[in-house]
């Protein structure tokens, strides 16, 4: 490891991390723990941007992890960086919008342990347990030239560079995906 470097440690989970993923832009992360939640970070400044609760109450964290079907196994962004699908042990599915907090869509998957979208978006694979995969087709999408512009001008600037930009103030909250 001696070309690799420490640049920051992410806290917010209550249990073990077990997936991360990159948006296609890199501007943003997604962590699956088995404290029930998926959390979408900044990753270039450590921040909070969203979570997605699959147990409702959230768990304390003194009981993040504890006897309940809700773990998250696994955690997939699409290709066009608004979508994000999730893997839980409560057997289900759940795809997600980045603009909000509760699923779009849930589909039943019985040991469900890994997920991946294609690289066009097209489908979403889901490994189980039982050796199987299975094949969802996602629903197409055109994407608004805003946010285009926002994942190519991501795709080259972090978030503090962003943030000196002579732009104003609600198109940089914009750029850093905080509306």
């Amino acid at each position: 490891m001696d070309k690799y470097t420490l640049i920051r440690k992410l806290e917010g989970h209550h249990n073990d991390v077990v997936s991360c993923e990159f948006s296609p832009d890199g501007a943003l992360l997604a962590t699956a723990s088995y404290d029930t939640r998926v959390i979408v970070w900044d990753p270039h400044v450590g921040s909070v941007l969203l979570e997605l609760g699959h147990l409702f109450p959230p768990p304390s964290p003194i009981f993040a992890g504890g006897a309940n079907d809700r773990w998250v196994r696994s955690v997939a962004f699409c290709h066009d960086g608004l979508h994000i699908a999730t893997v839980a042990d409560d057997r289900l599915l759940r795809f997600w919008n980045i603009d909000e907090k509760s699923p779009q869509a849930v589909a039943p998957l019985t040991n469900g342990i890994c997920c991946a979208f294609s690289t066009d978006g097209s489908v979403l694979a889901a490994g189980s347990r039982d050796g199987s995969v299975h094949f969802w087709a996602s629903p197409r999408s055109i994407s608004s030239l805003q946010h285009l512009c926002r994942m190519a001008l991501r795709r080259v600037l972090p978030t503090d560079k962003v943030q000196t930009l002579p732009i104003p103030p609600r198109m940089v909250e914009y750029l850093s995906y905080k509306i």
